[in-house]
């Protein structure tokens, strides 16, 4: 254990290289849950069991029992479909570890040659493969998770080794601090000799508190903390470029309306894509996000819709369960 909290703590030196440069592997930067997807599109300070934050932070394992299973289903745009799972199971003498798979289908494109005649049709897709564990030292929780990414076009493909390495401090019951480096790693393999993107490393920082006498749960989280510009010049057109709207577009808010165990109401809000998705004229409400929780026995069900552009938005719906409950629900 001490070997992998050194390691941990070491590679997320190795992420500032990473800056810069053309993007490639946007998939990873898919909202992989809807819990997140109501919040703003992201959130990575909840401790408290819920594997589907697996993904946006591992050290939020500390909390998930073995045996905990989550599955979503994200129709995004243009048939394009997200689906995302993960699975947490214990190994003898080391603990609690978690699973998860990330498939992003693209659909049939069709292939032509240089005069436009159809030589038939081809596939894209992405997968991201990952495996992680937190350990807990007092208050304070240290988690890590090794992913393999692989991108294919056609017959053309991309592989990336990749870590995410993040932390969770519990100031008391009702109030958490939480880190996270995300995609520290490098490709090694590239679509072609000429193609050379770079993968979309990211620090996250994010706090959730509840006040003690109110239902209600609040969520903040900034992104893109390792990346001077985080928006093209030509999203700019006609946008505010002061230096507060700037810090904005870094953060996504979200409340959770906690109406009791069983169900819950869900709010967020996105200004990096309200500013960079609206209309000239109108917003037409891009960069908000809403969802809801209902739990039946020990089955918790979520669905969520955030709103990209007025042309619409993208819907999440996902199952979570504990395995070892089963025998109570049946």
């Amino acid at each position: 254990m001490r070997v992998f909290i050194l390691i941990a703590c070491f590679i997320p030196l190795l992420g500032w290289s990473q800056i810069g440069g053309q993007l490639g592997y946007q998939s990873l930067n898919l909202t992989t849950n809807p819990r997140a997807a109501a919040l703003g599109g992201t959130a990575i300070s909840f401790g408290d069991g819920d594997i589907s934050q697996f993904f946006e932070n591992p050290a939020t394992l500390d909390s998930v029992r073995a045996k905990n299973i989550f599955f979503q289903i994200n129709p995004y745009f243009a048939d394009v479909f997200v689906y995302s799972g993960a699975y947490t199971f214990n190994v003898a003498s080391m603990g609690t570890f978690s699973a998860g798979l990330t498939y992003v289908n693209f659909g049939s494109f069709n292939m032509t040659d240089e005069s436009g005649n159809q030589l038939g049709t081809f596939q894209a897709q992405d997968y991201t493969v990952q495996i992680g564990k937190a350990h807990q030292l007092g208050l304070f929780t240290l988690g890590a998770s090794v992913k393999l990414s692989h991108s294919s076009i056609e017959s053309y493909g991309s592989t990336a080794i990749l870590m995410d390495v993040g932390g969770i401090f519990r100031v008391n019951k009702n109030w958490t601090v939480a880190m996270v480096f995300k995609n520290i790693g490098a490709k090694i393999t590239e679509y072609s000799s000429f193609s050379s993107p770079q993968v979309p490393f990211d620090v996250k920082l994010g706090s959730t508190f509840k006040p003690q006498y109110m239902p209600l749960r609040f969520t903040l989280t900034t992104t893109n903390l390792a990346n001077n510009n985080i928006s093209l010049a030509q999203n700019d057109a006609g946008r505010s470029s002061k230096t507060l709207d700037k810090i904005w577009k870094r953060v996504n808010l979200g409340a959770e309306v906690l109406l009791s165990e069983n169900f819950q109401l869900l709010v967020g809000y996105s200004h990096k894509r309200k500013q960079e998705l609206r209309l000239d004229d109108s917003g037409a409400g891009a960069g908000f996000s809403y969802g809801l929780m209902v739990r039946i026995k020990r089955i918790e069900l979520r669905f969520s819709r955030a709103t990209y552009h007025a042309a619409g938005g993208s819907s999440f719906i996902s199952l979570r369960t504990d395995l070892n409950d089963f025998k109570k629900i049946l």
